[in-house]
């Protein structure tokens, strides 16, 4: 009986290489596919896409910025920032921000500029509008402030400076009580004068007008002289409780000093044999009687201790204790108090 060729048997070794073969075909078209698969899902790029304030997370084949926004369709005006810019390189993880244009006003050096900025805060819309902020400059609202549409800026220039300067030093007033004058009456004993003080003083400008300064430094060249007023003390009212009179009399008072150049007197002593000083007044005796204790208004107080072949009616002489305070007083209308 004739015998099968073996590669014609059942189960015979060539058909078991031809099984073999068939798979490790299979898994090889599969290794491909899978490796292409894979490949492929390499070559898309996973970014964050934020478009005024919304984010989305997409991924792409496209390699560059320009390439996301139009394959997103997401429309870019002129005006409007983009970043990071067009041409940059998609990477792994990377946010693309798009952000419109907002109109908004800038106030700066006495002008007002209306424009529209897609920057993200105060500090870079003025940045773009090309203004140059000087290191002491502020913004208001400040610069970190998000842009909104509307939105009023200022530019505030801030300026400081230090000057030396010769400045006046003004007088003080000091007033004494003085009894010999009335309530209500002043003498002034010693005029004032104004000091001088060199002083470095640092003065703060905003927009130029001067918002605040403060002394450094000041060395006085020469300290100030003070006013003095001295004030009258005494309650003159009939029956006050400091200074009591019968009556007073409206007259003309003159002037005179124990000196050789007051009209030519010479004698230190009065008619009475009181010496003259401060105090004793001259008087027609069958107007005041000599020995009357008077108050004189602008004088002080007084006793009638002199008479004078020119003082006649109602006129008194005031004896002063020098030339000068006579020349002073020279001659005026006053009030006569005859005292009690």
């Amino acid at each position: 009986m004739d015998e099968k060729p073996a590669h014609l048997q059942p189960g015979g070794k060539t058909r078991g290489r031809r099984s073999w073969g068939g798979l490790v075909g299979f898994l090889a078209l599969m290794t491909f596919f899978s490796l292409l698969a894979l490949g492929y899902g390499w070559a898309f790029t996973e970014v964050t896409l934020s478009v005024d304030g919304r984010e989305q997370v997409v991924r792409t084949l496209q390699g560059d910025v320009r390439g996301l926004l139009a394959e997103k369709d997401v429309q870019v005006l002129a005006c409007d920032m983009v970043e990071p810019h067009w041409d940059m390189p998609l990477e792994e993880g990377m946010k693309v921000e798009v952000r419109r244009a907002v109109p908004l006003t800038i106030r700066v050096d006495g002008k007002t500029v209306d424009t529209v900025s897609g920057q993200k805060n105060v500090l870079g819309a003025v940045e773009e509008a090309g203004v140059v902020l000087g290191p002491l400059d502020r913004l208001r609202p400040q610069g970190q402030t998000p842009l909104t549409a509307g939105i009023e800026i200022e530019v505030i220039r801030v300026e400081e400076k230090v000057i030396s300067a010769e400045v006046a030093i003004p007088f003080q007033t000091r007033r004494l009580s003085d009894d010999s004058m009335p309530q209500g009456q002043s003498r002034l004993v010693q005029e004032g004068r104004e000091g001088l003080a060199r002083r470095l003083v640092w003065y703060l400008y905003e927009n130029g007008e001067k918002v605040a300064e403060e002394i450094l430094t000041e060395d006085i060249i020469e300290e100030p002289t003070a006013r003095v007023v001295a004030m009258g003390t005494i309650n003159t009212s009939r029956g006050g409780p400091d200074l009591r009179y019968k009556k007073m009399l409206k007259m003309e008072a003159t002037a005179y000093a124990p000196d050789s150049r007051s009209l030519g007197v010479t004698s230190k002593y009065t008619a009475t044999g009181v010496k003259a000083r401060r105090g004793i007044v001259a008087v027609d005796p069958r107007v005041i009687p000599l020995g009357t204790r008077l108050y004189v208004s602008g004088y002080g107080k007084g006793l009638a201790a002199d008479t004078g072949g020119a003082i006649k009616g109602y006129c008194v002489d005031l004896c002063f204790d020098t030339y000068e305070e006579a020349v002073r007083f020279g001659r005026r209308q006053v009030e006569v108090y005859i005292l009690e």
